[in-house]
């Protein structure tokens, strides 16, 4: 009748081009990954180099971070609408087109010196992202087996890592060494015309790293344009949109996990860019003769340890339950955040250096485990989780308002450790999947 041995062939053969199927669709999520890493921590830079630029106390120059977030906000839901109604694909060049076009939008703005088309633009790169976030982090999930999706989503999530470190040494050798920043006392020697020309030339300097970053994206798109992406379960399109999403959202709030994963969101990314945005002005107030250019140093120290932290996590989450890596994570990255804020100077600095590498695997591990189990919503569940993103847009000025009115940077880190306290909770106690 037939070897034995030939469904086992048939099973490899099959498993094989499963696995080549995915492979370059993968690669190119993966690229992404890194792509968005690159925006979003150049703000990290953007942030001191713009304070000075354009005169910015803490609360203001942490409203920067508030345009670039409510991109995140305003987006999700329209972009999840139209993954539902065309795929996963549509939303990844939408956000590409946008993250060009808002990039873009820094060569006029330094030309002009125009802090609000900076705004603009920023919003714009946002909304991008916010396209890009919520097709590729649930695409990851659902490319292969599902008892692997954590294990994939964190893999995809080291580029993620990655990116964040060539964005600080980019952003710190382009922008920030490009023109020194002076002391105050410097800036009052200089005559009305001298300093206006100084403050100028600070903006200048994003122009040319921005341009680049148009043509790599310009480039990506391209790529993603001519790939075959492979069809999954998930990209159905026979409801209408009405229809679909008013009945997904009455299913979803009953998931108590996704509900609690929305929140948990929202504190994690407020709690890291609120750590990294004043990471460089710690460092500054803390560490006497402490300079931009060296304190950007710190922050490259960071992505370095969230680098180790996401691949010993993501080892971790592929040996141990997800929610219980999550909450040891999340409550050492607590603790650090308690010694930054009541030892300040280098001890303080160095906790929050090391706090990177246990915030590494919490943004994708919450986001898994808040769409485990939607099915069908799957789509409209992850959107509203990367909505939760304005988080950074929220907490971050908020902990600029604490340090104004404290008087000092250390004392604002009890922001983010509120943040990680809330975070362990959803990990311990309300990660499961029950429904009300």
């Amino acid at each position: 009748m037939g070897n034995i041995t030939l469904p086992t062939q048939s099973y490899r053969t099959v498993a094989g081009r499963e696995a080549k199927k995915y492979a370059i669709p993968f690669a190119l999520l993966c690229s992404l990954f890194f792509l968005w890493a690159v925006a979003n921590n150049l703000n990290d830079i953007l942030l001191p180099q713009f304070q000075q630029a354009f005169t910015l106390n803490n609360f203001q120059a942490g409203l920067i971070q508030s345009s670039f977030y409510f991109g995140y906000f305003v987006i999700p839901v329209p972009a999840g609408i139209l993954m539902k109604k065309l795929s996963y694909k549509a939303g990844i060049l939408t956000g590409l087109i946008l993250y060009a076009v808002g990039a873009a939008l820094f060569w006029p703005a330094a030309q002009m010196m125009s802090y609000a088309l900076f705004l603009i633009g920023l919003f714009i790169i946002a909304a991008g992202l916010g396209c890009l976030e919520t097709a590729a982090n649930p695409f990851v999930t659902v490319l292969g087996p599902e008892e692997s999706g954590h294990f994939r989503i964190n893999l995809a999530q080291t580029f993620n890592s990655f990116g964040a470190i060539i964005a600080v040494v980019f952003g710190q050798n382009l922008i920030l060494s490009h023109v020194p920043h002076q002391s105050q006392e410097m800036l009052d020697t200089l005559t009305s015309q001298q300093l206006s020309a100084y403050k100028h030339s600070l903006v200048l300097s994003v122009q040319f790293p921005y341009l680049i970053i148009v043509l790599i994206v310009l480039v990506v798109a391209l790529l993603v344009t001519l790939t075959q992406f492979p069809s999954l379960k998930s990209d159905d399109h026979t409801d209408t949109v009405q229809s679909t999403f008013l009945a997904s959202f009455r299913r979803l709030v009953r998931h108590r996990h996704w509900r609690w994963a929305v929140l948990a969101q929202f504190c994690y990314v407020g709690a890291q860019t609120a750590c990294w945005s004043y990471l460089i002005r710690y460092a500054l107030e803390e560490i006497p003769g402490m300079t931009p250019a060296f304190a950007a140093n710190y922050l490259t120290g960071t992505m370095v340890c969230f680098f180790i932290g996401r691949f010993s996590g993501t080892w971790l989450i592929r040996r141990f339950t997800p929610y219980k890596v999550l909450g040891g994570y999340a409550l050492v990255a607590m603790v650090l955040c308690l010694i930054s804020a009541f030892c300040g100077g280098h001890v303080g600095l160095l906790a929050l250096t090391l706090c990177s590498a246990f915030m590494s695997i919490q943004y994708p591990t919450i986001f898994s485990l808040g769409i485990r189990d939607l099915g069908p919503d799957t789509k409209y569940g992850s959107s509203f989780i990367v909505m939760a993103i304005i988080g950074g847009g929220i907490v971050t000025p908020i902990m600029g308002f604490v340090s104004d009115a404290a008087g000092d940077i250390p004392m604002a880190e009890l922001v983010p450790a509120i943040c990680f306290a809330v975070i362990y909770i959803f990990a311990r106690f309300r990660s499961d999947t029950a429904s009300d």
